[in-house]
């Protein structure tokens, strides 16, 4: 049985090797080595620099913890940086991690919601692509909701029709942001945009709920998707506990333009 202290000296020692020698040792491991070593070491940046030890890690960090994931993605939200780790993420890993910062007090996040959807639009459009189809389409859409107006009485035919793209004069956006999230999905694939569309103004639904019944909605799913992973796992660390451990609410939401260029 592994001690701590030993993976403690084990982290140190390998992260203390030049790049290429530390890579080759640490790639010579099984996974779930790696995976205890990450989620031994309580520094969000050793994580990272362990993660890096990988040249594709994809599959890493699919198989991490969320709680290790969210450590490492805290170091650069709101930079830019974050988008290359998110777009690694498998569809239960960014449902979950909505789940646990895009919500406060029963209420979206305004703030967390803006920063997240930066890290998005810097997402490669190749990559964003294939990170938009690994995903439910229904999570973006809540993100937008009620970012994005389409102007006319015929909204369900101009997107049924094709006739909407990111551009249109008849499209209304909350904030540059909302607009450039747009273009980058229209930009992957054009089919993945309508289908956002339909999802954001409830084209699906035959009887779509008001804002006030949709937000009673959403929270209620949201409890019943926390509780099932709870069940599924055990509780090991609750939601707040998680937030505090990763310092969620201590964030920085602006922008540091100085790091993204």
């Amino acid at each position: 049985m592994e001690t701590l202290v030993n993976l403690d000296r084990e982290t140190r020692e390998l992260l203390s090797l030049p790049t290429r020698q530390a890579e080759a040792l640490f790639q010579s491991y099984v996974m779930d080595h790696q995976l205890v070593l990450i989620s031994n070491t309580p520094n969000p940046r050793q994580k990272e620099a362990l993660y890096e030890l990988v040249p594709d890690c994809t599959e890493l960090i699919q198989s991490s913890v969320t709680e290790d994931v969210l450590q490492v993605l805290d170091l650069h939200l709101g930079t830019g940086l974050s988008s290359v780790m998110i777009s690694c993420l498998s569809a239960d890993q960014f449902e979950e991690i909505m789940d646990i910062v895009l919500w406060r007090d029963g209420k979206l996040d305004e703030e967390a919601l803006d920063v997240w959807l930066f890290e998005l639009i810097n997402i490669e459009p190749e990559e964003l692509s294939d990170f938009l189809y690994q995903i439910d389409v229904t999570v973006l859409a809540e993100m937008l909701r009620g970012r994005i107006e389409i102007a006319g009485q015929f909204r369900a035919m101009q997107i049924e029709a094709g006739l909407m793209d990111p551009t249109s004069e008849l499209i209304t956006y909350a904030e540059d942001r909302t607009r450039d999230i747009c273009v980058a999905v229209w930009e992957a694939d054009e089919e993945l945009f309508i289908r956002l569309l339909h999802e954001i103004f409830d084209l699906n639904e035959a009887d779509p709920l008001n804002e006030q019944q949709r937000m009673i909605q959403l929270q209620s799913e949201r409890e019943v998707r926390v509780e099932e992973r709870d069940q599924s796992v055990g509780i090991q660390v609750t939601e707040e506990q998680l937030r505090e451990k990763v310092d969620l609410g201590q964030l920085d939401l602006q922008d540091d333009d100085s790091s993204a260029e």
